[in-house]
C-alpha cells in the first residue's frame, strides 16, 4: 500500500540537546564558575546548528559542544577563561579554516560567533523552560544581541526553523517534547523505550500485564497497566506523538489502531510479519477504517537494518520513527558526503 509523502518537519531542534542541557543546569554551582557558550552566528561552510550550547567550567572542563566537531573548542576555552576573569559577557568570533582547505576536506571553514556568559546557570529562564517542557509546551527564546540574559518570549512563536538571527538577537523555538506510546511490554519494548528516552522522547508503555511494567524494565517511563480483557487506557496523542504496537495480540492491536488512527499521530507502526500485518489491515478495512488512515500504518515496523535481536529491532523502529517525524528519508549520509 502506497503511503503519503512525508511532510517537511516544522521543528528542527533536537530534544536530547534541550533536555540534556536543562539537566546540566541543575548540576552546576558557583564553585564550577561556569561560562555559557551559545552559538549565535555562522558563516561559510561550518555545518553547525544555531543555538547549540556548552558550559566551560573552571579547570578546563567542558560540558556539551558548541561546534559538534571541536573545531573551535580551544579558542573558545581561552575566551571563556577571559570572560570568567572579567565577569562580563563577550562575543567571541572564531575562524574555523579557509575555504580552500575545506574543499580538500582538511577542515571546517568559515567563522562562528559565540556569546559567552559567565554565571548564566543562575538565570531564571532555565527553570521556566523546564516547567514549560514538563507541561508539554513550546518554549520561544531570545538571546539578545546585547549580551543580556536569554529569556522566554511572551506568548508563542510560529513554528519554523529552530533558530534564526534577528536584529534583536538569536530567536529559538524549542518544540514540545516528542511522545512515544508503546503498546505491549514484550522483548522489543524495553530497548525501544530506552533508546527513545536517550533521544529525549517522553515514553508511555501500556499493557495488561502489570508484573512486566516495572520501573526496572522501563525506567523513566509512564506505565499504564489495565486488567486483562479491559480496553487499554491510552494517553492523548498529537502530531508530536508516535505509537508502536509490540503486543503480538489481535485483541490489543485492532482496538489500539482503531483509536490511534482517529487522531493526528503521524507515526503508527506494528511489530508483526507482513502476512499478519496485512490481515490486521484487511480486518480494519472491512470494519470501516478509511483507506487514508490505513495508509499511515507501518507494518512490518522499522527500517531494513539486517538485525533481528530485540535491541536491533528497536533500533530499526526508532530510526524510522525519527525519520518520519523529521520529514527525512533516512538516506545514508555517505551517499552525499560533500555537504
Amino acid at each position: 500500500m502506497l503511503r503519503p509523502p512525508l511532510p517537511p518537519s516544522p521543528y528542527e531542534t533536537p530534544n536530547e540537546t534541550v533536555d540534556e542541557f536543562l539537566a546540566q543546569v541543575t548540576e552546576l554551582g558557583d564553585k564550577d564558575a561556569p561560562v555559557l557558550a551559545t552559538l549565535v552566528g555562522i558563516s561559510g561552510k561550518s555545518g553547525r546548528a544555531l543555538g547549540r550550547r556548552a558550559w566551560f567550567l573552571k579547570g578546563g572542563r567542558m560540558w556539551g559542544a558548541v561546534t559538534l566537531g571541536g573545531c573551535a573548542d580551544s579558542a573558545l576555552r581561552r575566551a571563556a577563561d577571559e570572560a570568567r576573569a572579567s565577569g562580563e559577557p563577550r562575543l567571541c568570533e572564531v575562524d574555523l579554516g579557509s575555504d580552500e582547505a575545506f574543499e580538500f576536506g582538511m577542515t571546517c571553514s568559515g567563522q562562528v560567533r559565540v556569546w559567552l556568559h559567565p554565571g548564566a546557570h543562575r538565570w531564571p529562564v532555565w527553570g521556566e523552560a523546564r516547567a514549560r517542557r514538563e507541561a508539554g509546551e513550546a518554549v520561544p527564546l531570545l538571546t539578545p544581541a546585547s549580551g543580556e540574559p536569554t529569556h522566554i518570549l511572551p506568548g508563542d512563536t510560529p513554528p519554523g526553523s529552530a533558530a534564526e538571527v534577528s536584529p534583536e538577537g538569536l530567536r529559538e523555538h524549542w518544540a514540545p517534547p516528542l511522545h512515544l506510546l508503546i503498546v505491549g511490554s514484550g522483548p522489543v519494548a524495553p530497548p525501544l523505550a530506552a533508546l527513545a528516552r536517550t533521544l529525549g522522547l517522553r515514553v508511555t508503555v501500556a499493557d495488561d500485564r502489570p508484573d512486566r511494567l516495572t520501573g526496572e524494565r522501563f525506567p523513566g517511563c509512564e506505565r499504564r497497566a489495565v486488567p486483562v480483557g479491559q480496553p487499554l487506557d491510552l494517553p492523548a496523542l498529537s502530531h508530536r506523538s508516535a505509537c508502536v504496537i509490540v503486543s503480538h495480540d489481535y485483541g490489543a492491536e485492532v482496538p489500539t489502531l482503531q483509536e490511534v488512527l482517529r487522531g493526528p499521530c503521524p507515526y503508527v507502526a506494528v511489530v508483526a510479519s507482513g502476512r499478519r500485518g496485512a490481515a490486521v489491515l484487511h480486518f480494519l478495512a472491512e470494519t470501516g477504517t478509511p483507506p487514508e488512515a490505513l495508509a499511515r500504518v507501518r507494518v512490518p515496523a522499522g527500517l531494513a537494518l539486517g538485525v533481528s535481536s530485540p535491541a536491533g529491532i528497536a533500533l530499526s523502529i526508532l530510526s524510522e520513527l525519527v525519520a518520519v517525524l523529521n520529514g527525512a528519508g533516512a538516506q545514508a549520509l555517505s551517499s552525499n558526503p560533500y555537504t
